[in-house]
């Protein structure tokens, strides 16, 4: 938009101001080179030549329509074709405001005014815009002879062209790259409107923050294009299940947030909510894939859990992680006691990021023993957190929080190069060389130079590659079968012994497992809780151990902590045992102590 200089008076030496030439519905020349700019509420005076005018604000859509008058068609509602007359002003107007057309063929202003009007189309209307508009006005153009009006349709279309890339930024601005739904900009300014309807009408609303539990894991196994593919899915598919006056957003990754408004009841919000899983129990097919992913739902309500934007997500952002924290696929409503939880979530992250660098972080070992033998055959490390403050915080705290930022990476591999480090040192010491059994997240199996990773660790401390034991669960295993398979061989070309662990949870094929090659088979603690007391546990027990030797694999039951347990392993064949039955998980001193006095199954059956 041009900014027009003119002055009150048009004399010379007057202050001279600037007003937009949108403003600007007429300019009339009254002397040689002295002109009158109206606006719709006042007049100015310009002193410019009429040739400079015209091609200065010719790109505004300004047309010399006689020797008089030069107009601004955008301002132009109205055309009287006997008089010769554009008004810029309804007639009845008190104050219209018009000018002669009189030189001009009433069919070139008719013409105008329809590309003006074509110009401005409706909503409805918008999407044949830009092959209706630009052939209607072609062939407008192309049918007249006249020089100014073939500059004149030039010129409306660069407007229109320059109107449709505003537009397109715009929508860029308050939209979603990838799915085209309403970004944060927008949810916030649709929420604080909503806020002042809630308020005139006394309805409540609703703000749910949606997370999807198993996009990362996609992204990780088969590809960001693929999990790209499944976000635009269940965008379109929360999109379409929506009412009219409702907003669904895209928040950032794999989070989307809705808008409930004009809720009468808490009950439209639940069943709103109560849906959403539903919706997500359907897979998404991709290729040979059926992909399904869960979604932790957080609610939060306006006025009873904030005012403002911000607090009404933040609250609703809480609410969703307690969702998660209850395992997924299911909703929970925003209660403030929440808060203190989420706090104690945030300073828990704060200090696990500092743990390593303050020495915080250790390894504890706790023994695998072989039952024809009834000696130590190996350790599994498992990590442990030693809080200045707090003392020894659980695993199944901080270890989920871990995996959820990122952090599994750097601790797993300091764990993967502290067990083997420590396992070299005890075996130079004199002690007898034990197997050491890592575990392996799906984060560190995936990173790359993963097998580098390995290999310089096995370098770098000296371990023998046959005394470690790399663990992967059943469901790690099953995510990308294909890359799995590949990696494993390539481990066993190092030497390095696999296990599966958690072995029974999943939904694994045996077909997959013999693809694997692994070592060990470890039977979940699950199956072995109730080994004497529930039938089918026991019939499960059994087919394992069975299907391990067929397959010339050793089966490693864990958490065994009776000693009916263990006998029932040993009439069945079960290689190795692990659990409190034998001991704990223990620091590096004790562990060390036990393999030096060389304690025996034997011991524990006393």
């Amino acid at each position: 938009m041009q900014k027009i200089p003119v002055t009150r008076d048009g004399k010379r030496g007057s202050d001279i101001i600037t007003i937009p030439s949108s403003d600007i519905v007429k300019i009339d020349k009254i002397r040689n080179r002295d002109y009158v700019v109206h606006t719709k509420t006042d007049q100015f005076y310009l002193d410019l030549s009429l040739e400079s005018i015209e091609e200065w604000l010719f790109e505004d859509g300004f047309r010399l329509i006689d020797t008089t008058n030069v107009v601004n068609m955008n301002h132009v509602v109205e055309y009287d074709s006997k008089k010769g007359t554009v008004y810029f002003d309804h007639r009845s107007a008190q104050e219209s405001k018009v000018a002669s057309a009189a030189r001009i063929h009433k069919e070139h202003v008719e013409n105008m005014m329809e590309m003006l009007r074509l110009a401005k189309l409706s909503k409805a209307e918008e999407g044949l815009r830009d092959n209706s508009f630009e052939e209607r006005m072609r062939d407008i153009a192309e049918s007249h002879d006249d020089d100014r009006f073939v500059r004149s349709y030039s010129t409306i279309r660069a407007v229109v062209e320059r109107e449709k890339a505003e537009r397109k930024i715009r929508h860029m601005a308050y939209h979603d790259a990838l799915t085209d739904l309403p970004n944060r900009l927008l949810f916030h300014e649709r929420l604080n409107e909503a806020f002042h309807r809630s308020e005139k009408t006394g309805t409540i609303l609703a703000v749910l923050f949606i997370d999807l539990d198993r996009i990362k894991v996609i992204n990780d196994t088969l590809g960001h294009h693929i999990g790209d593919e499944l976000l635009k899915y269940w965008a379109d598919k929360l999109k379409a299940n929506k009412r009219p006056q409702d907003t669904v957003a895209r928040f950032g990754g794999d989070e989307f947030i809705v808008l409930l408004t004009d809720i009468t009841s808490i009950n439209e919000v639940l069943t709103f909510a109560s849906f959403i899983p539903q919706l997500f129990s359907e897979p998404f097919t991709y290729g040979e894939h059926d992909l399904y992913v869960t979604s932790s739902i957080g609610i939060s309500v306006y006025p009873s859990d904030g005012t403002d934007a911000d607090t009404l997500i933040k609250n609703a952002d809480t609410a969703m992680y307690r969702a998660k924290e209850k395992g997924g696929n299911t909703f929970q409503l925003y209660r403030s006691e929440m808060n203190i939880r989420s706090l104690e979530r945030l300073n828990m992250e704060i200090d696990l990021r500092r743990a390593m660098e303050r020495g915080e972080i250790m390894v504890y070992y706790q023994p695998i023993v072989d039952l024809g033998s009834g000696r130590i055959y190996g350790m599994e490390a498992l990590v442990r957190w030693k809080h200045p403050i707090r003392g020894m915080i659980s695993p199944a705290e901080f270890i989920p929080l871990a995996e959820e930022t990122g952090l599994i990476v750097p601790i797993g591999n300091w764990v993967l190069k502290e067990a083997c480090r420590q396992n070299e040192e005890w075996i130079s010491q004199g002690l007898p060389p034990l197997v050491v059994a890592v575990n392996i997240s799906v984060n560190q199996f995936q990173q790359p130079g993963f097998i580098q990773l390995i290999k310089g660790t096995l370098e770098s401390t000296g371990l023998d590659p046959k005394l470690l034991c790399l663990e992967i669960t059943e469901n790690v295993a099953m995510k990308n079968v294909n890359y799995i398979v590949e990696t494993i061989d390539k481990l066993r070309e190092l030497g390095v012994r696999i296990s599966i662990d958690d072995f029974g949870t999943g939904y694994s094929s045996l077909s997959y497992l013999k693809r694997f090659r692994v070592h060990t088979l470890k039977i979940d603690q699950s199956f072995i809780q109730e080994l004497t007391t529930d039938e089918e546990n026991a019939a499960i027990v059994t087919a394992l151990i069975a299907m391990s030797h067929k397959m010339n694999i050793k089966a490693l039951a864990e958490g065994v902590e009776t000693k009916a347990q263990l006998e029932f392993l040993r009439r069945y064949g079960c290689d190795e045992i692990q659990g409190y039955l034998f001991s704990t998980p223990l620091p590096v001193s004790d562990f060390e102590h036990l393999i030096r006095v060389n304690r025996n199954l034997s011991e524990v059956l006393r």
